[in-house]
C-alpha cells in the first residue's frame, strides 16, 4: 500500500503543472482604436495562476532516535527475525544530502498548493520523502515573499538490502523567496516533520533544509508594456509609440511607407520615397528649391552652390570635392585628392597616392619602389628596413629579423638542438626536454601508477619509483586547475583495519613525494580504500599483486 502511494505520488507531481499550463489560455485579440495611456514601466508582476518548478540541494537532520535503530543490525520488522541495519553500522552523524524537486499552483498571491519528492543519501543508504504541500505567502508579486508550509508525506529509507516507509508523516515549515528577474528567483526553507514508522515505538522529528531556484510559467493578467492593446506574449514589437494603430501582432502599420505610423501619421498618403516631416507630411529641408522627395542631398548648405537636378552641390571634376570647396576643380579622373580637392601624397614618399599602394609609409621605412612599398630585397617577406640579414638565400625560413631560423622537426615548440625526443607524434603534450608527458586519466577515470614501490608493510617508498612519479609530477604541473585522488590499495592479507591504515599511509606517501616536486597540495587529495577494492582474486600470488596499487583518479 505504501509503494502505491509513493508512486500516485511522485506521479501527480509530473502531471500538476501539465494541467496547469493547459489552462492557459491566449488573450483575446484587442478593439481598436488603441487607448493613448500605457502602464508605468516596472509595473507589479502577476503570479497569482502561475505554476511554480522548485529545484533545490537539500540536508535531512535525521531524528537522533530513528537514526540510532537504522544502524542497528538487529531490526525487526515482524515475525521475529532481525532484517539488519538499513545504514552503515560503522558511519556516524544524522545528516543526509541530496535533491529536492517539487511543482506547485499558485491559486492567488498568498496560496498555493502542490506536490514533490526528495531525494537523500548517506550513511550507506538513499532516502526518498515524497510530499504535498500548501503554502502561505505574504505577497507572491513581491520581491521578496517570506512564506510558511505544511502539508504530509511519507519517507522510505533502503539500505543494505533493507527497506523501512513510514506509514505517516507531517511536516510545517518557514521559508523565503527573493526574485531573480520576473520569473526565476532563489527559494530558501526549513521544515519539520513529525513521521511514524511501525518499527520503532516512538514518532520520528526529522528536519530538512533546502536551498535552489523556482521558476515560475503562466500567471495572472497579461503585460501589455506599450498599452498597445496587445499582451506582451504576442506581441512581436513591444515598444510600439503610444497613439500608432497596431495589427494582431502588436506591430504598427505605415500605409504610405513614409516611416511615420499610421495613427501618427498627417499625411497617410504621402507618394513613394518622399521624406516626409515628424507628422508624415512632404518637406523642403534645405530650402534649396528641390522637394526633399527628389531631393538627394536634402541638407546642402546655403553657400553650396551650383547645385544639379538631384539637389545636390555640383563636382565638375568628380574628385568627391564639390565645387565651392574644390581649390583645384579641374583635377585629372581617378587621383586622390586631399579635402581641398588638390592631388595628395599622404605619408609623403615621393608616390602619390592614386598610384600607391602602401599610402601610409612612415618616413624609416625607406627605401620603397615604384609602388610606394618598402623594398624586401631578398624575397623573405621582412622588409629591408627590419631585415638584419638582407641577403637571405631564397626559400629560407627565417624569423621577425629576417634571419634563419632554427628547425623544429616534429613542431613541438622545442627546437632539434635541445629536443631529447626529436620524433614527437603530433598532438603531444610534451615536457621541457620535447618529450610526451606521463599519461593522465580523464575526469572520473582512474589510472594505476606503476613501477611504484615500498619496503615491505610500511608506506616508505624505495627509490626506484622516484623516476616514475617524476613524470606523473611533471603532468600535474602542466595540467593545472585540476583535483587529484592518489588512492592506496591492498591485498586482503592481514588484518582489514591494518590494511586501511597501510592503504592510507602509502597514498599519503604518493601525495607528500608529488607535492615536494612543486604539485600544489590543493590539488591532491590521499585516500587509503584498503583491500575493498580488488581488481583480481585474492586467492593467488599473482591476484594480490595486482591488488597491491596505488591510483590516480581524476577529480576535476
Amino acid at each position: 500500500m505504501r509503494m502505491r502511494v509513493l508512486l500516485a505520488t511522485g506521479a501527480l507531481a509530473a502531471i500538476v503543472p501539465a494541467l496547469a499550463a493547459a489552462q492557459m489560455r491566449p488573450a483575446t485579440p484587442p478593439a481598436r482604436p488603441q487607448p493613448a495611456a500605457r502602464p508605468a514601466v516596472g509595473a507589479a508582476a502577476h503570479r497569482e495562476g502561475s505554476v511554480e518548478l522548485n529545484f533545490g540541494l537539500g540536508t535531512m537532520v535525521g531524528d537522533a532516535l530513528l537514526f540510532g535503530l537504522l544502524h542497528d543490525p538487529t531490526i525487526d520488522r515482524g515475525g521475529g527475525t532481525p532484517t539488519g541495519p538499513v545504514m552503515d553500522p560503522t558511519s556516524t552523524g544524522r545528516l543526509m544530502p541530496g535533491l529536492v524537486v517539487g511543482a506547485s499552483y499558485n491559486l492567488s498571491p498568498k496560496l498555493g498548493v502542490g506536490l514533490g519528492t526528495g531525494l537523500l543519501s548517506g550513511r550507506g543508504a538513499t532516502a526518498l520523502s515524497p510530499f504535498a504541500s500548501v503554502t502561505y505567502t505574504m505577497d507572491l508579486n513581491k520581491k521578496m515573499s517570506p512564506f510558511v508550509s505544511a502539508g504530509f508525506g511519507l519517507t522510505r529509507f533502503t539500505g543494505n538490502g533493507t527497506t523501512v516507509t513510514g506509514q505517516y508523516g507531517a511536516f510545517g515549515g518557514v521559508g523565503v523567496r527573493s526574485m531573480l528577474g520576473e520569473n526565476l528567483a532563489v527559494r530558501v526553507e526549513g521544515r519539520m516533520a513529525y513521521e511514524k514508522y511501525s518499527e520503532f515505538p516512538n514518532a520520528a522529528f526529522n528536519s530538512l533544509v533546502t536551498a535552489g531556484l523556482s521558476y515560475f510559467m503562466g500567471g495572472g493578467p497579461p503585460r501589455d508594456t506599450d498599452a498597445d492593446g496587445v499582451p506582451d506574449k504576442r506581441d512581436r514589437c513591444a515598444s510600439t509609440p503610444t497613439g500608432a494603430t497596431v495589427d494582431l501582432r502588436g506591430c504598427p502599420s505605415d500605409t504610405d511607407r513614409d516611416g511615420v505610423y499610421n495613427g501618427l501619421d498627417r499625411c497617410p498618403n504621402t507618394p513613394a520615397d518622399t521624406p516626409v516631416t515628424p507628422d508624415g507630411c512632404t518637406r523642403d529641408t534645405d530650402n534649396d528649391g528641390i522637394a526633399d522627395n527628389l531631393d538627394r542631398c536634402a541638407n546642402t548648405p546655403a553657400n553650396a552652390r551650383p547645385i544639379d537636378a538631384t539637389g545636390c552641390p555640383v563636382d565638375t571634376d568628380r574628385d568627391t570635392v564639390f565645387d565651392y570647396l574644390d581649390r583645384c576643380p579641374n583635377t585629372p579622373a581617378g587621383v586622390l585628392v586631399d579635402a581641398n580637392g588638390c592631388p595628395r601624397d599622404t605619408d609623403n614618399d615621393g608616390v602619390t597616392d592614386n598610384l600607391d599602394r602602401c599610402p601610409n609609409t612612415l618616413p624609416n621605412m625607406r627605401p620603397i619602389d615604384a609602388t610606394g612599398c618598402p623594398v624586401d630585397t631578398d624575397r623573405d617577406a621582412v622588409f629591408d628596413y627590419l631585415d638584419t640579414c638582407p641577403n637571405t638565400a631564397a626559400g629560407t625560413q627565417v624569423n621577425a629579423n629576417g634571419c634563419p631560423v632554427e628547425r623544429d622537426a616534429d613542431s613541438d615548440g622545442v627546437i632539434d638542438a635541445n629536443d631529447r625526443c626529436p620524433n614527437t607524434p603530433a598532438g603531444s603534450r610534451i615536457d621541457a626536454t620535447g618529450c610526451p608527458l606521463a599519461p593522465l586519466p580523464a575526469v572520473n577515470a582512474s589510472l594505476v601508477i606503476r613501477n611504484i614501490s615500498f619496503r615491505a608493510g610500511t608506506s616508505r617508498l624505495l627509490p626506484t619509483s622516484y623516476a616514475g612519479l617524476d613524470r606523473i609530477a611533471i603532468a600535474l604541473i602542466a595540467t593545472p586547475d585540476t583535483r587529484w585522488e592518489i588512492g592506496g590499495h591492498t591485498d586482503a592479507t592481514g588484518v582489514a583495519a591494518a590494511n586501511m591504515r597501510l592503504s592510507q599511509a602509502r597514498a599519503q606517501a604518493v601525495l607528500t613525494y608529488l607535492t615536494s616536486k612543486g604539485v600544489p597540495a590543493s590539488a591532491l587529495t590521499a585516500v587509503g580504500y584498503g583491500s575493498t577494492r580488488a581488481v583480481a582474486p585474492n586467492t593467488r600470488a599473482a591476484g594480490r599483486a595486482q591488488n597491491r596499487r596505488v591510483e590516480i583518479k581524476r577529480l576535476s
